[in-house]
């Protein structure tokens, strides 16, 4: 495997890095492809949450940074909301809702923390942030007869969901693994509040769990090769 990791890390902690993005990727072709024995929810769970997981142990073991810590956090707490969704009923769903509410603040913490200079803010990415916010307004407009009591909730999951992608592409993490992961995590997230209120094709879930592991998958790689991109000392450039 091409090396991904700063030469000053130890080869043993490389290895093993690259070992978890392996099983965090095979964990999430299995979970998404539901190659998995049905009916054993414990299973399903485990496999979902492994997914993420992986990418949270692989953050932890090479951790160098503050930014590193807060990454590990949010991907914790995106795993926990993901083994509540995989449980039934309404409260395990409001559990995984506020399991991930707080991983998108977290997200958003650590992209403020490390935030563009203003006079380094393209054009493209502040109109690519109004057409974000202009789409979840609509989206939020047309969804609003169908939420109910979930309303609430779902309004400020939403709001911080786009701050977080806004604050994403205005960091100076790579746009094109961070900024694009965090619009793909605005993606997964509104398939998902759209499968759940109203009438979606069948293969609908099969997107919702791919661009979120991407999403997922290219925030971390985005926030642990800041520090090597600018020396490419043996690490992957993305811009």
């Amino acid at each position: 495997m091409t090396r991904i990791f700063h030469k000053r890390r130890k080869p043993i902690f490389e290895l093993i890095g690259q070992c978890l993005i392996f099983l965090s990727v095979i964990a999430a072709i299995l979970y998404g492809g539901k190659w998995y024995p049905a009916g054993d929810v414990i299973l399903v769970a485990t496999l979902k949450g492994s997914a993420v997981g992986f990418l949270a142990l692989f953050v932890l073991i090479c951790a160098r940074t503050s930014n590193h810590f807060i990454l590990f956090i949010a991907l914790v707490a995106s795993v926990v909301g993901d083994v509540f969704l995989v449980f039934p009923g309404e409260t395990s769903f409001m559990k995984g809702l506020g399991s991930f509410l707080g991983a998108q603040i977290l997200f958003i913490l650590l992209y403020l923390k490390n935030r563009l200079p203003l006079r380094d803010v393209s054009s493209f990415r502040t109109g690519t942030i109004s057409l974000l916010w202009a789409g979840t307004g609509i989206s939020l407009y047309f969804f609003y007869p169908y939420l109910g009591d979930k309303l609430l909730p779902i309004f400020v999951y939403s709001i911080t969901l786009v701050t977080m992608a806004s604050t994403a592409l205005l960091s100076e993490f790579p746009v094109k693994l961070v900024g694009i992961g965090a619009l793909l995590f605005v993606i997964s997230d509104s398939l998902l509040g759209a499968e759940m209120f109203t009438t979606m094709p069948e293969n609908t879930g099969y997107f919702i769990w791919g661009t979120y592991y991407l999403a997922e998958l290219f925030m971390t790689l985005g926030v642990m090769l800041l520090s090597d991109r600018r020396s490419f000392n043996g690490g992957y450039r993305f811009d």
